[in-house]
């Protein structure tokens, strides 16, 4: 299994509106507006439901995706601004998953869980990879994510999980 196609790097800040300002700034990165991303089951290893604030630039790939910092967990302020995340399309997640964790060594940091219990995005804990998170997204989502690049709209003006 080889996977080389990250789409995406994943960048945690404090202030989004400052962080796309800044970027557009020093790069001339463009953006949509913030989304509201409703996680209705993240694992990490306890579920809950969770609302996080990104955008992604226009530019890319491999784009630019800014991810407010809040709460706990994955996405948690403690884990202080900067790269977050590389980003990668799997077009098998759950084979996959099970590859990397089972046989190359990579545990699950946190999961996005679909209501059957599939996994739609999972990050692996950045200790077995040279101290950098990846993000495995479920390829059958790509349409409706990069809609969401592409334009900002998502299914009814929010995006749900």
């Amino acid at each position: 299994m080889t996977l080389t196609n990250a789409y995406h790097f994943g960048v945690l800040v404090y202030d989004l509106e400052e962080a796309i300002g800044r970027f557009g700034e020093l790069f001339g990165y463009t953006f949509n507006d913030p989304t509201v991303v409703h996680l209705n089951r993240l694992a990490e290893p306890g579920e809950r439901s969770f609302d996080l604030r990104a955008t992604y630039s226009h530019q890319g790939p491999p784009h630019l995706e800014l991810i407010e910092a809040k709460g706990r967990g994955v996405y948690a302020a403690a884990h202080g601004e900067g790269l977050h995340h590389v980003g990668l399309w799997d077009p098998s997640i759950a084979a996959n998953k099970k590859e990397f964790v089972e046989h190359k060594g990579l545990e699950v940091e946190a999961e996005v869980l679909l209501p059957d219990d599939g996994t739609f995005a999972w990050y692996a804990k950045p200790g077995a990879t040279n101290g950098v998170r990846f993000e495995f997204v479920d390829e059958a989502a790509r349409p409706d994510l990069e809609k969401w690049i592409a334009t900002g709209a998502m299914l009814g003006g929010a995006f749900v999980v």
